[in-house]
């Protein structure tokens, strides 16, 4: 039986199955060497690091052992995978390569001569699509403003001013990656996902309902969009792993060949180092990166990982936020060699059903971390639905109040230019809501830290992932001091910061 929160059964009205409803070979994790132990420890080692995992699917030797999921996510949630989406914008440029629509050696510019200067620096006319692969493009850092609605983001990658001849040095640039992408849904007249879909993803299951969100432009964003289920990462990770052969085949020598052997082994391999330009100094491929013992992965901010380990002949697939967590990959790997690979065995391990079943009710329980209440004396009924009025300040909070609406849950509204807010809450559980005007899907929860100072975390979970806090102090003396962080990265500036108000 696989050890998973929800069951990957899908129930089949029809007799002939959809191709993205397939389901995965499975396996217990002793049959295939690792223990149900190991996978425990790892899971409580991650909850001791407080890292707020989302989920978590483990695959060896071609068989899924672990599909783990933390409420409110579920199997078939699409989840933000970040900067996972230039490893998509890869391979879509191998297969125009295979098919013999470009060269890696093909100067970018020759593709866009609707976006070059008047005077094309000859640093930027030198530049091939390797170069791009590679991240060692002619800047020094991302061309385009993430906030900006009225630059063109594929523009800027050309008008930019160069600051170091191409193919020289790593320096990590998301506008590469996103003309990479412009460039194949010009050649292609698609978009990336539908074209990789037509190609490859959908043979190997990969779901429909995935999507890459556009730039203000209407470009799909090919450095950090990709909307997907991680069940898919798992699909396109055991294709990697096996050479580009369906997943279905793993391990087979006559296995069927579902993507380009000879693109994927050059995407894969060491094409750069990354040292001083980046904290890991892992190496680079083509939008892939490398990793210990011959290892590869795709990396997304916040800890969205595809980690491909072929000396363990593993995949592993993670979902979470450590965007406010400095290291967070690196605990999240430090434990992965720690709680289970230092206890994998060659040969399959007995079964043990009381750890299996002790696994499972393990699982049923998983959500997303939830402050737990601290101290049972405070100002609830003191403070309860009072308006706090804000001194002038550049947020734009004018007045905030506290709604309790029983010991359990209450209500965080406050109050700006824009009109009247609320945010719902549970105390020591969550609750779901979406986050005003931001009409992002969040699950928010309180405790009372000590007895005047109240603490809100609101998750979000939709295409915007990461964490907005509110720490609110209460004085005797009438006034509030609220603190606010947000760890998201270009939007809720004005949940940063320290405001006052008073009754």
């Amino acid at each position: 039986m696989l050890i998973q929160i929800t069951s990957i059964w899908i129930s089949v009205k029809k007799s002939v199955k959809k191709e993205s409803e397939r389901i995965m070979k499975i396996s217990t994790p002793e049959k295939q060497g690792i223990s149900s132990r190991s996978l425990l420890r790892f899971i409580d080692r991650l909850e001791e690091q407080k890292i707020p995992v989302h989920s978590i699917l483990i695959a060896r030797h071609g068989y899924l052992v672990l599909e783990a999921y933390y409420k409110p996510y579920e199997r078939h949630t699409l989840h933000r995978m970040f900067s996972q989406t230039k490893s998509y914008t890869s391979l879509a440029i191998g297969l125009l390569v295979s098919e013999g629509r470009i060269c890696l050696q093909d100067k970018i510019c020759n593709y866009f001569p609707e976006y070059l200067p008047g005077k094309v620096h000859p640093w930027m006319t030198e530049m091939t699509i390797e170069d791009m692969l590679k991240m060692e493009t002619c800047h020094n850092m991302t061309t385009y403003n993430k906030t900006s609605s009225t630059e063109n983001w594929v523009r800027s990658f050309f008008q930019t001013v160069p600051t170091h001849r191409p193919g020289t040095v790593f320096m990590y640039d998301t506008s590469s990656s996103h003309t990479l992408c412009a460039l194949v849904e010009k050649l292609t007249g698609q978009k990336l996902l539908d074209f990789l879909k037509d190609r490859l993803l959908r043979q190997i299951g990969f779901s429909e309902e995935s999507y890459i969100m556009p730039d203000p432009f209407g470009v799909s964003m090919g450095g950090t969009g990709l909307m997907a289920k991680p069940i898919d990462m798992m699909r396109v990770g055991l294709m990697i792993l096996n050479g580009g052969k369906h997943p279905d085949d793993y391990g087979q020598s006559k296995g069927k060949q579902v993507y380009p052997k000879e693109y994927l082994d050059q995407a894969l391999a060491f094409q750069t180092p990354t040292i001083m330009s980046s904290t890991r100094d892992w190496g680079y491929g083509y939008q892939f990166w490398k990793m210990p013992d011959n290892g590869f992965a795709m990396l997304g901010m916040g800890s969205q990982n595809t980690l491909c380990f072929p000396k363990q002949d593993m995949v592993i697939v993670m979902t979470s936020d450590t965007q406010g967590i400095p290291n967070g990959d690196d605990m999240i790997i430090h434990s992965i060699r720690t709680e289970i690979f230092e206890t994998l065995s060659d040969d399959m391990l007995p079964e043990d059903d009381g750890l299996q079943k002790m696994m499972k009710n393990r699982l049923a329980n998983l959500t997303l971390p939830v402050l737990n209440v601290q101290n049972k004396e405070n100002l609830q009924e003191t403070i309860d639905r009072k308006n706090y009025f804000f001194y002038p300040n550049k947020n734009g909070f004018k007045r905030l109040r506290v709604i309790f609406e029983n010991k359990q849950q209450g209500i965080l509204e406050y109050e700006n230019e824009r009109g009247t807010h609320q945010i719902f809450f549970g105390i020591g559980k969550h609750r779901n809501c979406l986050f005003p005007e931001y009409r992002q899907l969040c699950v928010s929860s309180a405790t009372w830290c000590d007895r005047d100072t109240l603490y809100i975390c609101s998750q979000l979970t939709d295409e915007l992932v990461a964490a907005i806090h509110f720490k609110l102090v209460f004085s005797e003396n009438g006034t509030l001091t609220l603190m606010m962080k947000k760890t998201e990265e270009t939007q809720f500036n004005e949940f940063q910061g320290v405001l006052t108000a008073s009754l």
